[in-house]
């Protein structure tokens, strides 16, 4: 069974009930949609740098999750004033995190932040505000990219997929998925490749060119409880994890 770790995110925003609590978190549907797929899901609380080479020895793959803005200085800017809310301490345990993973050839993958942060610790750049700073190459508007408070499950545009990669077996040509990001690719990172792409040109998904690092900006665990297609992407992970074990 792949054991598939999972650094936490932050509550910085605690309700009364945890105010003198510090938490960390992990949203269940990561967790569901790995056990489903049949590995073992453990998740890291946020910790030192320092920490991170034996977290990532514990396990036999990371999966980085969703959350806050990954911070500009970590890609050479200063933040504009769309800039979101960022987290430096969860961006300098998750950096340390995936360049252990590389160090010792664990795969990756990424959803949402995860897969704009896995980039940037690659050396890629982003788009920290797709509406204000991003113009379509290919003449087409801009997608609605943050589309809440629209359903969390519900698919909201379409993908382009590209051929020859992670998602071409698993989610066909053109899904439909659903979107909650207003940062995107701007640069990918080294030995990183699109897989798809939105009408816009914005990317969606990458991978590395073993496949050993991959990663959507969609969010496949809040919809494969209704669509099993997008279960698909766990599943190709999970079993990518097992055939390197």
């Amino acid at each position: 069974m792949a054991i598939i770790g999972i650094p936490s995110n932050h509550l910085n925003h605690p309700n009364p009930k945890h105010r003198t609590n510090y938490v960390d978190y992990t949203q269940q549907n990561y967790t569901a949609a790995l056990r489903e797929a049949g590995a073992l899901p453990v998740v890291f609380p946020m910790g030192s740098p320092e920490e991170a080479a034996e977290y990532v020895n514990s396990v036999d793959a990371v999966l980085l999750i969703g959350g806050q803005d990954v911070g500009p200085l970590f890609y050479g800017e200063d933040p504009t004033p769309q800039m979101g809310e960022t987290d430096r301490q969860r961006d300098l345990f998750e950096l340390a995190i995936v360049a252990e993973a590389r160090k010792q050839n664990k795969p990756l993958m990424g959803i949402c932040r995860g897969a704009q942060f896995i980039n940037v610790a690659l050396g890629g750049t982003l788009i920290q505000d797709i509406d204000t700073q991003y113009t379509p190459e290919n003449g087409n508007p801009i997608v609605k990219h943050d589309q809440f408070p629209v359903k969390w499950y519900e698919p909201t545009h379409r993908l382009d997929v590209l051929p020859d990669n992670f998602l071409t077996g698993t989610l066909g040509d053109n899904p439909i998925v659903n979107s909650f990001h207003h940062q995107g690719i701007k640069q990918l990172g080294a030995d990183l490749q699109p897989a798809a792409f939105a009408s816009d040109g914005t990317v969606e998904a990458y991978q590395s060119s073993d496949a050993s690092v991959r990663a959507v900006q969609y969010h496949p665990e809040m919809m494969f409880e209704r669509d099993k297609t997008h279960l698909r992407v766990f599943q190709d992970f999970v079993d990518y994890v097992n055939a390197q074990k």
